[in-house]
């Protein structure tokens, strides 16, 4: 979505840059949130400027970042002994719950809610599913549309707090064993846990998004997961499952299997 480019300065200081083209100021919402999570022990980079521009008539909006050193968890797996990576998501999920421990700034960030499917969106990723994979595939898509349709029609919704918007592990750098930096927060703003658990648990990539008990683990350090996720983990789950599968670029199939999978864990009978 932007471009992102590592600058290196004088005296051995590097920052990053980040440039995005959109229709209004982009990267200022982020940049709040990113220093409200800071505030709070969140591993976060400091931001250390915005510029917008207008270049030819088009926007540019830049975010200049102080550098993060590290690799990213999701890089690690398979480089590092399994109960490393496994200590090292325990030790993300206490960080997952230090940012759902604090109210995101009133109108800042962007909003998570759970959709009403429409039933012509379900039926053309249900054609898809079946292309990809099978008719029995697009079955499970079109139950999982009608668990979504259920909770959202008969459920109150859920409590808000500070979501990170994409608490994954491409997303948290470790750096000396520790995970040291949590970026791309360009997705933060309101949301129920539910919506950065449920996230974890359809794309945090094999095998950890089958690990989210260690998640859970760590996040109950702070926090009880239960009790904050308030029983909306599936709904947010297959509510990202049919977003995925609706993309204009499509899914990788391993995806589109992983959907299905999320999908049919949750509306088995």
């Amino acid at each position: 979505m932007n471009e992102t480019y590592r600058a290196e300065l004088g005296g051995d200081v590097a920052v990053v840059v980040r440039i995005a083209r959109q229709d209004a100021p982009w990267f200022v919402d982020e940049a709040h949130l990113m220093t409200q999570a800071r505030d709070a022990g969140v591993p976060t980079a400091e931001v250390l400027g915005l510029e917008h521009l207008d270049h030819q008539g088009e926007l540019l909006s830049f975010s200049i970042q102080r550098f993060l050193p590290g690799r990213s968890l999701d890089e690690l797996v398979g480089v590092l002994p399994a109960a490393e990576v496994e200590r090292l998501a325990v030790d993300a999920g206490e960080i997952l719950a230090r940012v759902h421990s604090l109210t995101p700034y009133a109108g800042r960030g962007i909003r998570h809610e759970l959709r009403l499917p429409e039933q012509d969106a379900v039926a053309r990723i249900a054609r898809i599913v079946a292309e990809t994979l099978d008719p029995a595939a697009a079955a499970v898509v079109e139950r999982g549309a009608d668990f979504l349709r259920e909770q959202v029609t008969t459920r109150p919704a859920p409590p808000l707090a500070l979501a990170q918007g994409d608490f994954l592990p491409k997303n948290l750098l470790v750096h000396d064993g520790t995970i040291a930096g949590v970026i791309d927060w360009e997705f933060a703003g309101p949301a129920s846990p539910a919506f950065d658990l449920a996230r974890w648990e359809v794309s945090a990539g094999h095998p950890l998004h089958d690990r989210s008990d260690l998640l859970r683990r760590g996040y109950a350090r702070v926090a009880d997961p239960v009790s904050a996720a308030a029983g909306f983990t599936p709904a947010f789950a297959i509510d990202w499952t049919l977003e995925m599968l609706g993309w204009k670029n499509p899914a990788s199939p391993a995806q589109f299997r992983r959907c299905v999978e999320v999908i049919a864990r949750y509306t088995a009978s």
